[in-house]
């Protein structure tokens, strides 16, 4: 099968390698689509490395068609999941730790959802990642159970488009930052009270005096931020910290902290065991599937690729352009709507 990997030198090489095979409580996917992340930038860069026992394949999302269904161990994971178990020929999408830019990659069984409603399997592809990260930190970190005001850095990411909606369907008060006038515009229309440009406007203070200060802030962006968003918050307000490109080292103020009360927090993703993945695919799977059925909720997909153009797909990535998600198209037969 083709497979794409990264280089000594820092770039990506699509070469060959043999189809895998699922092991216990694994399933194989005939990949449609993958997603493109900057944890695919970070990782061809010496960055973030794979998780022991993972493929150096790169691609962490996919979406496609369950070909085969390893050996079911009923003790592995606890009790029974929530989601329907993978079946042969089923549409599906999967977060996975590594093998997405290929024919076929490997997967969890608990990792493994049905594709939601009739969204396509290029718009399947851009959920997984977004998706559990999103679940996981704005809705049960953030505690969004009942409306909140929030603040979501890089709202213009695939992260951050995701989050924009969520939060909109559950009620809240939503602002956000982006570099790009474009990008400000689409944080807008999928659900923003208002979006701020982050290097010239003091997104900080506006918004605090017209909500009173934020009660959850996602973060995308890091260190460049961290100041601003102790002081947008209000009291016991949280701080949701789970990326890094303006840097990870920043001074506390700590008076602040414990004056209002505050909780620093934040996560990763990739590097969690499958239970903890299956715990929060269940959580998706029951809070946001039926909002992706109904369309409520959708991904937004800037533009596509083919496998072998992964590298200029990176390029765009990198850049100051992209609003949403990009895609890889691995199997254009299978990509193309029913």
């Amino acid at each position: 099968m083709r497979a794409v990997i990264a280089t000594p030198e820092g770039g990506v090489e699509l070469t060959t390698r043999p189809i895998p095979q699922p092991s216990r409580n694994e399933v194989l996917i005939r990949v449609a689509a993958a997603g493109v992340n900057r944890a695919d930038l970070y990782q061809r860069q010496g960055r973030h490395a794979p998780p022991p026992g993972a493929t150096d394949v790169l691609g962490l999302e996919v979406a496609g068609i369950v070909e085969a269904v390893g050996e079911v161990d009923p003790l592995g994971l606890g009790p029974a999941p929530l989601v329907p178990a993978p079946q042969p020929g089923q549409r599906v999408c999967a977060l996975i730790p590594g093998g997405g830019y290929a024919d076929y990659a490997i997967a969890h069984r608990r990792c493994v959802l049905p594709v939601p409603g009739d969204l396509d399997l290029v718009e399947a592809a851009a959920l997984p990642e977004t998706a559990f990260t999103v679940w996981d930190n704005l809705v049960v970190r953030g505690g969004l159970e009942v409306p909140k005001t929030v603040v979501i850095h890089a709202g213009a990411s695939g992260v951050g488009t995701l989050a924009i909606q969520i939060a909109s369907a559950l009620d809240c008060r939503v602002f956000a930052t982006a570099g790009t006038a474009a990008k400000r515009e689409a944080c807008v229309e999928l659900g923003a009270e208002r979006a701020f440009d982050h290097r010239t406007e003091d997104w900080a203070a506006a918004i605090a005096a017209v909500s009173g200060g934020a009660d959850v802030v996602l973060d995308l962006v890091g260190a460049s931020h961290f100041a601003s968003n102790l002081a947008v918050l209000a009291t016991e307000g949280r701080l949701i910290s789970i990326g890094f490109v303006g840097g990870s080292n920043a001074e506390v103020n700590l008076r602040q902290v414990a004056r209002k009360r505050l909780v620093l927090t934040g996560s990763t993703l990739r590097d969690r065991n499958a239970l903890q993945k299956a715990t929060i695919a269940e959580a998706v799977y029951a809070g946001l599937w039926p909002r992706l059925t109904r369309r409520q909720v959708q991904p937004i997909i800037h533009t596509t690729f083919d496998l072998a153009e992964s590298n200029a797909a990176h390029d765009l990535l990198a850049g100051d352009t992209v609003i949403g998600k990009l895609v890889l198209e691995v199997d254009k037969a299978l990509c193309a709507p029913d």
